[in-house]
């Protein structure tokens, strides 16, 4: 964990604020406590969290068996939230964003980006929302600043169009993983445990082409109905730097969560895939090996993975 002093935003400052402010209130449904964490002994650093609070304290998810699961009004979506869990309005557009907090939290200001909230879209991630999601990453000043999105079939726990955004204060290996090349700003993620896609800011310099290029991908395995997830985070340019200078965004294709037979150990949603992992007992807490979890992250990753990456130059080209 990296306890060192950071520079804040203004943003950075108004969500610290109004997120605390909501805990001062009791709008959440339990106080952020983790318990206990370490660094898992292995290569790849994974971080194991004990939050049994979130896995047993939370609201109870949305029954889903299909990524074109419409959306319901009759079922809880987040026109029902109350005004204590709205942080932020964003008017943009004629739209209106919101970031509210995450009653349920996995860590430090876990909030929700809640994109155009009263059209009621379902969870699928449009060019605008993903636009908006990298925009709010690049208000902070945080190097552990995350932006996370879990599809549906990939555990995703409401359908009604939304990210996730929180603070993870530990420096992880997929800050600065060395990625192999492949077209621009896209590379391959191919020697850590979720094997997967990653765009690089650096290599198209321009936001609009990142995002673009971000979505190229995203919106294939959605036309083809494949669980995703997304995780956006402060990066490094070159291993060594001390400083973050540099955005990538990790886009993993994987196995819906209906053919993830067991969840004992942990769900694996779009956190675990970056390597943050949060347990939900103090037994397997104390009994989790790194292997254990590769073995997990490689089995609902790699077959997904080879065969988007044999049709990649197709999607890139498209």
């Amino acid at each position: 964990m990296d306890s060192g002093k950071e520079n804040e935003s203004e943003f950075d400052i108004k969500l610290k604020q109004a997120w605390e402010k909501a805990q001062k209130d009791k709008v959440f449904r339990y106080v952020l406590n983790i318990s206990n964490w370490r660094v898992l002994e292995g290569p790849y650093k994974l971080l194991a969290q004990l939050n049994p609070d979130r896995a047993f304290r939370r609201r109870t998810p949305e029954h889903i068996t299909t990524m074109l699961q419409p959306f319901d009004s009759t079922k809880f979506n987040f026109t029902r939230l109350p005004e204590s869990e709205i942080m932020f309005k964003i008017q943009n557009e004629g739209y209106s964003d919101i970031i509210a907090v995450n009653v349920s939290p996995i860590e430090w200001c876990h909030s929700l980006i809640i994109i155009k909230y009263l059209q009621c879209l379902p969870q699928s991630i449009t060019q605008y929302s993903l636009q908006k999601a990298i925009e709010i990453l690049l208000l902070s000043s945080s190097p552990y600043f995350r932006v996370a999105y879990n599809s549906l079939c990939a555990f995703a726990s409401v359908n009604h169009l939304h990210w996730h955004l929180y603070y993870l204060k530990h420096n992880m290996l997929l800050e600065y993983i060395d990625v192999q090349p492949y077209q621009g700003s896209l590379f391959l993620l191919e020697n850590f445990p979720s094997k997967g896609f990653c765009f690089k800011l650096s290599s198209s310099n321009k936001i609009e082409i990142f995002v673009s290029s971000i979505f190229s991908l995203v919106n294939y395995l959605q036309k083809h109905q494949i669980a995703h997830n997304v995780y956006v985070t402060r990066a490094k340019t070159i291993s060594s730097k001390e400083v973050h200078d540099d955005v990538r965004a990790y886009v993993w294709a994987r196995k819906s969560h209906v053919d993830v037979k067991d969840t004992t150990l942990f769900n694996p949603a779009v956190c675990e895939l970056f390597g943050h992992i949060s347990i939900k007992t103090e037994e397997i807490y104390q009994n989790l090996t790194e292997a254990a979890i590769v073995k997990i992250l490689d089995h609902i990753t790699k077959e997904s993975y080879l065969l988007i990456k044999n049709d990649l130059h197709k999607i890139i080209q498209n």
